[in-house]
């Protein structure tokens, strides 16, 4: 087990974590900058048509620069019910929807205004059904990666590009129309794969 220095992620994928599961000690990076097109404020589901790219729309849009600590979510659409109908239509059929449904429906109930709270209040929320207690702490400031006694692992996890082996494959809701999808949002594997997704996740492995 390791410690590790990694961003807030909405959801966060398979992979990562993988990562917050098998860490000692969890550095969360509030004062590092806003990295676009990245999972921080993005997850990928698998829908009807396939996968499915959710985006938190941000003040200011893709401009932004903020530190993350300081990255506000923009309510100026109605982002929450389109997410929300959308994790429903695509995973309403999977076996474990319904024990679950209520407790991430509430998340979309409230408005969050920074970004890394609702995210971490969903790392706290998935790390409780979970049965796990994260050793989360914030970071102070911003180390650059030799600056500090962790593994960075900032921006390792990325739309498309994963650092981990995924030799098991589990039955997603749409396995009829597409073949196996590995490292979506982690609801993916929550959904399908109930109390048995813990030992699923922190039985990924990196890539060598």
């Amino acid at each position: 087990m390791n410690k590790i220095l990694i961003e807030a992620q909405y959801f966060g994928s398979c992979s990562y974590w993988n990562l917050l599961l098998n860490a000692r000690e969890i550095l969360l990076d509030g004062e590092e900058h806003f990295v676009k097109r990245s999972y921080r404020n993005r997850a990928h589901i698998l829908g009807a048509n396939g996968v499915l790219r959710l985006s938190i729309p941000l003040e200011r849009g893709k401009n932004q620069h903020s530190k993350m600590k300081d990255v506000k979510i923009s309510y100026n659409e109605r982002w929450q019910d389109l997410h929300w109908q959308s994790f429903t239509a695509a995973y309403r059929r999977s076996p474990f929807f319904e024990y679950y449904e209520d407790h991430f429906k509430k998340m979309y109930e409230q408005k969050y205004e920074s970004l890394l709270d609702f995210n971490f209040q969903l790392i706290q929320l998935i790390s409780k059904i979970l049965k796990m207690e994260l050793p989360i702490t914030f970071t102070d400031k911003y180390y650059a990666k030799e600056e500090i006694d962790a593994i960075d692992y900032r921006s390792l996890i990325l739309p498309n590009q994963s650092p981990l082996i995924f030799p098991e494959k589990y039955t997603q809701v749409f396995n009829d129309r597409f073949p196996f999808v590995a490292d979506l949002c982690v609801l993916d594997a929550l959904f399908n794969l109930g109390n048995a997704t813990k030992t699923y996740l922190m039985s990924l492995q990196l890539k060598s």
